[in-house]
C-alpha cells in the first residue's frame, strides 16, 4: 500500500475575488463538479483536478531549475509517488476519494518558464483525477492507495 501526505492545495480564486488567481489554501471542500467556491466550479465541464507529486518538483530541482510550487497548475501537492497509478485506480485523500483519470499531459505552458521543462517532466506533470464524493481535504491529511487498476 502507498501512503503519504497532502503538502499543498491550490485553488483557483471567482470572478468576484481576482478572477484566475491560483490561491495556496489550507483546506477544501469538493464533490464531482470540481473544488466548491473556485472559479470553475459546476460550469458545465467535465472539472478533472491535477494530483502532482513531490516527485516532479524533484526532478525539475536535479535539473537545477526553480520554481515555485503551484507552477504545474495542481490542485492537490503530495509527498508521495503516485505517477504508477492507472486510470480507474481509486486514492482515498483525508475523508475524500478520488479517481484517477490518467496521465496530465499538457506541457505547452511550461515553455514559457523554461523551454526544456515540457520534456524533462514529461509523463511526470501529474494526474487527472475525479472526486467521487462530497466532503473536506486539508494539507497534512494522508493519502493513500485504495484500489489499482
Amino acid at each position: 500500500m502507498t501512503n503519504g501526505k497532502v503538502l499543498s492545495l491550490y485553488m483557483t480564486m471567482p470572478d468576484m475575488m481576482r478572477s484566475g488567481h491560483r490561491m495556496k489554501v489550507e483546506d477544501f471542500d469538493c464533490d464531482e463538479n470540481g473544488i466548491v467556491g473556485s472559479r470553475d466550479y459546476d460550469n458545465g465541464v467535465d472539472k478533472m483536478m491535477v494530483l502532482v507529486s513531490k516527485k516532479s518538483y524533484d526532478i525539475i530541482e536535479e535539473a537545477e531549475l526553480v520554481f515555485e510550487r503551484g507552477l504545474l497548475m495542481e490542485d492537490i501537492y503530495v509527498d508521495v509517488d503516485l505517477y504508477h497509478l492507472k486510470k480507474g485506480s481509486i486514492i482515498e485523500i483525508g475523508e475524500m476519494l478520488f479517481e484517477v483519470n490518467g496521465p496530465c499531459e499538457d506541457y505547452r505552458y511550461l515553455y514559457a518558464f523554461a523551454p526544456e521543462l515540457p520534456e524533462l517532466i514529461h509523463g511526470q506533470r501529474g494526474l487527472f483525477v475525479t472526486p467521487l464524493e462530497y466532503g473536506g481535504i486539508a494539507v497534512g491529511d494522508e493519502v493513500s492507495v485504495v484500489k489499482e487498476a
